[in-house]
């Protein structure tokens, strides 16, 4: 009896353990994928376009605390967030032409940016400048703690 389970029990652990080492190697190459794509966007100045979005917005809110949120200041302020929305769609363009399981979306940053900009643009608009600059900084922030879950995953 005993002879008939060994050749059986070595095949089945010859199986179990192709099996480990295929699901072992597969984890390591898609975490080795994800840290590529991830430093990817980081070394095409992602990180620091989201940093000059957000610094953007918090200049915005401070004009228009203080008052001084005139129309010059605002097609200043509107030009700047078309530009940083362009050169975020650049790098989207760039990390996201290649293969990864875990893509950053940005969908919400440029509806938000679009957002802000139309307030921006309307003057009648005016009265909720802060709420939807609050709106897009909590996408930013969102944002940034998804690219960190991604990144330590």
């Amino acid at each position: 009896m005993r002879a008939k389970w060994k050749p059986l029990l070595r095949s089945l652990l010859i199986y179990l353990v192709i099996i480990g080492v295929t699901l072992l190697g597969d984890q390591y190459y898609q975490q080795k994928q994800t840290q590529s794509y991830i430093q990817h966007f980081k070394d095409k100045k992602g990180q620091y376009l989201l940093n000059e979005i957000a610094d953007t917005y918090k200049m915005t809110i401070e004009l228009y605390s203080n008052y001084k949120l005139n129309k010059e200041r605002k097609k200043g302020l509107v030009k700047k967030l078309n530009q940083l929305s362009n050169d975020l769609r650049k790098i989207d363009q760039e990390i996201n032409s290649g293969n990864a399981n875990h893509r950053i979306d940005f969908s919400f940053v440029y509806h938000d940016i679009k957002l802000v900009n139309i307030a921006l643009s309307d003057s009648t608009k005016d009265d909720i400048i802060p709420v939807i600059i609050l709106h897009g900084m909590e996408g930013l922030g969102e944002l940034k703690k998804e690219i960190t879950y991604i990144e330590y995953r």
